[in-house]
């Protein structure tokens, strides 16, 4: 299996430009609303029994409603990559309108099994996890940042440091 390496996963993240459309944005918060319906959004990621290779992701609230689904290291450090480029632009101050929030989309063209996307307004910004697998496809309002203390809320946050924590760790650019 081929490594995959750092500039890889970067240059394979799609980013869509932002929607000036508050109806795109308000449809995201809805749609995560209805899952989350404000109950506590709660994941697990751990290795398979069967294959070190694979892991186990599981996203659930306290309404019952779940998906999970079953993912290589790779794919996992994509995810990893996506929301660690969808939080550095989430924490910057550039593009967030006073009026209306706009949204852009993280995502890599190769594992659409994973999208985030990133609604900004005046001071905060809202980060939306989707998980596809096999079972189906959810949206959850996954975190919340406030840019002018830099102050962080959500499973967003604690799913990428475990992410971090358990995935191997990919290789520097190679040196010139």
């Amino acid at each position: 299996m081929a490594k995959i390496s750092t500039s890889f996963l970067i240059a394979a993240i799609l980013i869509a430009g932002t929607t000036g459309t508050i109806s795109a944005s308000e449809n995201l918060v809805k749609q995560a609303n209805q899952q989350n319906d404000s109950q506590g959004v709660s994941f697990s990621v751990a290795p398979s029994p069967e294959n070190p290779k694979m892991y186990s992701l599981a996203i659930s609230d306290d309404n019952e409603r779940s998906i999970s689904g079953s993912f290589s290291a790779e794919q996992l450090q994509i995810l990893r990559a996506i929301m660690v480029e969808a939080e550095k632009f989430a924490l910057a101050g550039e593009p967030a309108g006073t009026k209306d929030a706009g949204t852009t989309r993280f995502m890599d063209k190769q594992e659409p099994a994973f999208i985030v996307d990133v609604q900004k307004s005046a001071n905060q910004s809202l980060l939306f996890l989707t998980l596809k697998t096999e079972i189906g496809r959810m949206t959850w309002e996954a975190g919340k940042i406030i840019r002018s203390t830099r102050r962080e809320e959500g499973f967003f946050f604690d799913l990428l440091t475990k992410l971090e924590s358990i995935l191997p760790k990919l290789p520097g650019p190679l040196p010139k």
